[in-house]
């Protein structure tokens, strides 16, 4: 047996509870897909036979379900067989960024970008560097104390001269974010976060 977990969502068109995947899966001739009233449902399946179809003690009710969890299955898998080598060159990249940092004496450590006092945050007022992945905050205190303020972003930079290794070790750590055996630890790499708020980070 082969033990994953696997979370399907679909939805329950409300009309006649057919089954779909996506809303354009459940739109009707003449009907944009936002139209549709559904229902939105998940199940969870954490075992496997070992040809890759879903256990019959987990199976949904629902052949469509349980073909795409053994689709995600499928995919999972194939990934976690380039492990060993996305490793190793994700391990090859991480060494080259951290070595450049060290080099060049570059700090690592957060800096905040206050939007009242500087505007929005671009990349060009911080020559040299590069950003490559940007995080929205999804706080609670948005919802509440802070309900007047935008959400943070926070910029992931590294120097522009290590651009192209940190996009490829990107890639390849967010292609085994489900791949639980990823060494992720030692993976991990050298860069700066710049918090930009128009407010103090609480």
């Amino acid at each position: 047996m082969i033990k994953r977990t696997i979370k399907v969502e679909y939805l329950r068109r409300r009309k006649d509870s057919k089954i779909g995947l996506t809303n354009e899966d459940l739109a009707e001739a003449g009907q944009k897909p936002w139209e549709v009233d559904a229902v939105d449902l998940a199940e969870t399946f954490t075992l496997f036979t070992n040809r890759g179809k879903v256990s019959k003690t987990q199976a949904s009710a629902y052949e469509i379900v349980n073909e795409e969890a053994e689709r995600k299955l499928a995919e999972l898998l194939e990934v976690e067989s380039q492990r060993k080598a996305d490793e190793k060159r994700a391990k090859e990249l991480a060494k080259k960024i951290n070595h450049y940092f060290k080099d060049n004496n570059l700090s690592s450590d957060e800096i905040e970008w206050d939007t009242v006092n500087n505007g929005s945050f671009s990349d060009d007022k911080t020559p040299g560097w590069v950003t490559i992945k940007t995080k929205t905050s999804h706080s609670n205190w948005y919802q509440g104390a802070g309900e007047l303020h935008s959400p943070s972003l926070y910029h992931t930079q590294v120097p522009a001269t290590v651009e192209q290794e940190a996009r490829e070790l990107q890639a390849i750590r967010r292609k085994h974010q489900n791949d639980f055996k990823f060494d992720f630890f030692g993976t991990e790499y050298a860069k700066r976060i710049i918090r930009e708020a128009d407010h103090e980070n609480y």
